[in-house]
């Protein structure tokens, strides 16, 4: 063979390896389907495939639809901020999420300098993502966006999981730690399984504004819906300009999970008209 053909050859097919699988950000492929929307969505996960039966309820699941006295006694929190910080923004083909660009989409290296503590326990930063409109309610009214903060412990063996949610509505101002990623957004919206590289302290930002929140033992809010997840969802609502909801449909487009059913008991019978308190 013509040694420049072989080079040639040889070129083409470590790209064709290197594109297709050294890629420790693409979601398995054996995974089966699920969606927000039709024959796939939230109603029919349960029958989607077997590792989803959680998905139907065994205990709690999440989200729900909160009420104003649920924030009266706030569940004490201390998270620990992170400076920018070089990670990676992708779109796994259910959500865009922000994570280390160490690990892979199943098991994300955790941010050690990032931290939520409560009740003695402290868990580690693995990833955050974005839903929009908001999965949880407040007096039965969904928002713009809901963003979830992913915690995992260190400590405990099965890796007991807790989640920040964080509620977005439209204000005058925007939101300062969302420019990195709407910029990224607005030059050139990813593929699926696509990543690029990100510089943000939108954690930082978005910590520091968390005072008030609620905590409940729910689920993870897509498959396979695992239970036995400590929440904690912030009245605190965060700000978005027009334009930056504008760049954050185009790409998120519908991707929450409808509110389910609480089980707690006592639970408060407000139906007070509730407008959420942006905080700048």
């Amino acid at each position: 063979m013509n040694p420049f053909l072989f080079i040639t050859f040889l070129i083409i097919s470590l790209s064709f390896v290197s594109s297709h699988v050294i890629n420790p950000y693409k979601r398995n492929e054996k995974d089966p389907e699920w969606g927000c929307l039709g024959s796939n969505g939230p109603a029919l996960w349960h029958q989607i495939d077997k590792s989803y039966k959680t998905c139907k309820g065994i205990k709690q699941q999440s989200p729900i639809d909160l009420k104003v006295e649920d924030f009266t006694n706030s569940t004490k929190l201390k998270l620990n901020v992170i400076k920018p910080t070089d990670l990676i923004l992708l779109n796994n083909g259910h959500t865009y999420q922000v994570q280390r660009s160490e690990g892979t989409i199943e098991k994300p290296a955790l941010y050690e300098d990032a931290t939520l503590k409560v009740d003695g326990e402290t868990y580690y930063l693995a990833q955050y993502h974005f839903h929009m409109p908001s999965e949880h309610h407040i007096e039965g009214r969904d928002l713009l966006m809901e963003g979830h903060w992913v915690f995992k412990t260190l400590s405990n063996p099965d890796a007991k999981l807790a989640v920040l949610g964080v509620l977005f509505d439209l204000g005058e101002h925007e939101e300062p730690g969302l420019k990195p990623f709407v910029n990224i957004i607005d030059k050139k919206p990813l593929e699926v399984n696509e990543h690029v590289n990100i510089t943000t302290s939108l954690t930082e930002q978005i910590f520091k504004k968390v005072k008030t929140v609620y905590s409940y033992i729910g689920s993870l809010t897509t498959p396979p819906c695992t239970e036995g997840v400590r929440w904690f969802v912030s009245s605190d609502v965060q700000s978005i300009s027009p334009s930056q909801f504008k760049s954050l449909k185009y790409v998120l487009k519908y991707n929450a999970r409808f509110t389910q059913k609480r089980l707690d008991i006592g639970e408060p019978k407000s139906h007070k008209p509730w407008k959420p308190m942006i905080s700048h």
